[in-house]
């Protein structure tokens, strides 16, 4: 079969072509229990309450959406009303890009897509390569996104726009601090799905860090999924096998089923031998398409094997379900679509209760697109093995969505451990057994395998009531008549749109002190990071005063500390270090060195200690070193007002303890003889 750019082709209005409101076809409409069969709760006697009691797990991943795009304005996740959100030097936060473009303001914030004046739903695609994504990330500054991307980057939905996304996050559990594998497009993104890798000694065809022709046989490293078939557990791809050549966006794969791109796929595809051509047959490879059906906005016809698959009790253990272009959620083609397709994948698990019962389903995106997201993602630094290719980090990626369905994710959760592509293999990991070694030592350590975001003994077989996708559709055919998305005139910008109220939150194993040592013979300033949790705490560390303005990432394994030494200040010279971290972690440490000793004036200083428990204060150590009195203000950022007023005395200390809420804490302690000292901590209490 020949090598075809489906992407290329169809990146242009192809996705807007004859759309047929859904309401007209078989298989659209609500996930109501009132309408789906749900699962009888005695069903619980049986399960074990743990992980083995996940017999099949669905994978559905979409295209190009990133999480601020999509979910920044829903409450209670790090969206756009987070605290701790990146600051810089020149003033203001990560919310507000720089923007050549815009004369006097000179920066440019998320501003809404507005769905009932624009018809935001086909706006374009952005660029989303190796280097205009390495050109947003700016060396981990995370402030070249419209420069690199354009003033589009900075758009984004809310729930009035894609209701059907917000349902289903608050019914299951969404991850907001789940990231792309990789800083490019889609095709190395979604090997780091099926793979664990990209190649990057290119041992094997790699390094893949751009989009290859689709269907041709690039590559020989080992998949995940030859490493099921060699170990005997059931796996398949569902595609659509129709017109492969792009002519029907509605139809085919879109070329996002990267097993094509395999020798060994190809190879099996060309085997007599039944045996060995199964392992082509289950990747849903074919020598040629069939023609066109006509049927592709049939979402029943589309997904008709997978359907028919549900209804029989014969889905495998592990299924890949892989969506046509115009279902993707790609740009230009339309969440409500997108929502259509996910939502019959949904039924088909819910309308056999039995099935639904032991199946998670893990819907995430490849990446970003060109999207904006606030999050600086967590990258590896220089000579980390198998994580940099010409001298740039691979990943992490911008954070993309990641929803987890199940009976045992269910109640509007949010997870907040760092994830990405390759948690999704070891998800499968715990439960087939099958170990992927493609995966690296770096992204083993710094992301999770998903098994927090379930509660096993928690059991919920109940469907939700979503939004009628057929509606959603219809909505968006009549949206098409709208103008295209207009970028915010010059001038005052409003601030992004945030739902109020919060959301349940797994507790994790992320667990640290941070703090800092100013060495008043020296100079020497040190930031030092103790783990004190069960989780890998990866951080990316800034320096207000070195230039250009980068971050430094530093990784703290559990059990261990690490420390970053800023360069040695002459007395009087100041600092101001920013370590920032997952679920909240921030330690921003600023003030000015003093040498001499003893020393007339106040000398503050400051250190926080986490307590046993989550439920229990935080303590706080003040410290004079001078000879005059320091008076000592700590004030709240986040989770209520509080200010206290501490006088230490020249030569003294003073501990005191900080409420949390829900294990997580958020104050700036300052002293009154130095205008620059500031010392801020915040995060989350979690288990050890």
């Amino acid at each position: 079969m020949s090598g075809v750019s489906r992407r290329n082709f169809l990146g242009g209005a192809a996705a807007a072509a004859g759309a047929v409101a859904a309401s007209q076809l078989p298989g659209a409409g609500t996930a109501d229990a009132a309408t789906v069969p749900s699962a009888d709760p005695a069903a619980k006697r049986g399960h074990r309450g743990s992980i083995k009691d996940v017999k099949h797990v669905v994978i559905l991943m979409q295209e190009n959406r990133s999480f601020d795009h999509y979910y920044g304005s829903l409450g209670g996740v790090r969206g756009f009303a987070d605290r701790q959100a990146l600051t810089y030097p020149r003033g203001g936060d990560v919310f507000a890009q720089p923007d050549l473009a815009r004369l006097g303001t000179s920066t440019l914030s998320p501003f809404h897509m507005d769905t009932t004046r624009f018809n935001a739903q086909e706006a374009s695609d952005l660029d989303h390569s190796w280097l205009g994504t390495h050109a947003a990330w700016n060396g981990g500054a995370w402030d070249g996104w419209v420069g690199a991307k354009g003033e589009e980057t900075m758009g984004y939905f809310t729930r009035a726009d894609i209701p059907w996304q917000y349902a289903l996050a608050d019914a299951f559990t969404i991850c907001d601090q789940y990231f792309c594998s990789i800083q490019g497009p889609t095709t190395p993104n979604r090997l780091y799905l099926w793979t664990g890798t990209i190649d990057p000694q290119g041992q094997a065809g790699g390094p893949a860090i751009s989009n290859p022709d689709d269907y041709l046989p690039v590559y020989n490293w080992k998949t995940y999924p030859e490493r099921l078939q060699q170990a005997g557990v059931s796996w398949q791809v569902y595609a659509n096998d129709e017109v492969g050549d792009g002519d029907d966006g509605w139809l085919g794969d879109y070329g996002d089923n990267p097993l094509w791109l395999f020798q060994a796929y190809h190879d099996a595809l060309a085997s007599s031998d039944p045996k060995v051509r199964q392992l082509a047959d289950r990747a849903s490879l074919r020598t040629e398409w069939k023609p066109d059906s006509g049927q592709g906005q049939n979402v029943d016809h589309v997904l008709q094997q997978f359907i028919d698959d549900c209804a029989s009790g014969s889905l495998p253990t592990v299924s890949w379900v892989v969506a046509p272009y115009g279902y993707c959620e790609h740009p230009r083609a339309r969440p409500a679509d997108g929502a259509n397709y996910t939502n019959r994948v949904l039924r088909a698990l819910w309308e056999n209760p039995k099935l639904w019962e032991s199946t998670a389903v893990l819907i995430n995106f490849d990446e970003n697109d060109g999207f904006f997201d606030h999050i600086p993602a967590p990258f590896a630094g220089p000579g980390t093995p198998g994580e940099i290719v010409d001298g740039l980090p691979i990943g992490l990626g911008p954070r993309v969505p990641m929803t987890v369905v199940s009976p045992w994710s269910r109640g509007g959760w949010v997870n907040s451990q760092t994830h990405d592509h390759t948690s999704v293999i070891r998800f499968l990991e715990q439960v087939t057994g099958v170990r992927e070694p493609n995966i690296s030592d770096w992204r083993r350590a710094v992301c999770g395998d998903l098994t927090s975001c379930f509660d096993f003994d928690s059991f919920d077989p109940s469907i939700p009531k979503l939004p009628d996708t057929a509606e959603l559709v219809a909505e968006a055919d009549r949206e098409k008549s709208l103008p295209a998305v207009a970028i915010p005139a010059l001038g005052g910008q409003p601030a992004p749109i945030t739902e109020l109220g919060g959301r349940k939150s797994r507790t994790l194993g992320y667990r640290a002190d941070g703090n800092l040592s100013v060495d008043t013979k020296t100079g020497q300033v040190t930031a030092t990071v103790t783990n004190l949790g069960s989780l890998a705490l990866p951080l990316s560390v800034y320096s207000t005063h070195r230039v250009p303005f980068v971050a430094t990432p530093l990784l703290v394994r559990p059990g261990e500390s690490a420390s970053y030494p800023n360069e040695t200040l002459l007395s009087g010279l100041r600092y101001d270090l920013a370590l920032h971290g997952p679920d909240g972690f921030l330690r921003t440490f600023a003030g000015a060195v003093t040498l001499v000793l003893p020393h007339a004036g106040a000398i503050p200083g400051a250190s926080v200690r986490l307590p046993k428990t989550a439920t229990d204060a935080v303590l706080i150590r003040l410290e004079n070193r001078g000879r005059a009195g320091e008076r000592f203000t700590i004030r709240s950022n986040d989770h209520g007002p509080r200010k206290v007023t501490v006088l230490v005395t020249g030569g003294g200390h003073s501990e005191l303890t900080w409420p949390t809420v829900e294990g997580r804490y958020d104050f700036t302690i300052t002293a009154d003889t130095d205008p620059h000292f500031a010392y801020r901590y915040a995060g989350r209490i979690g288990v050890r």
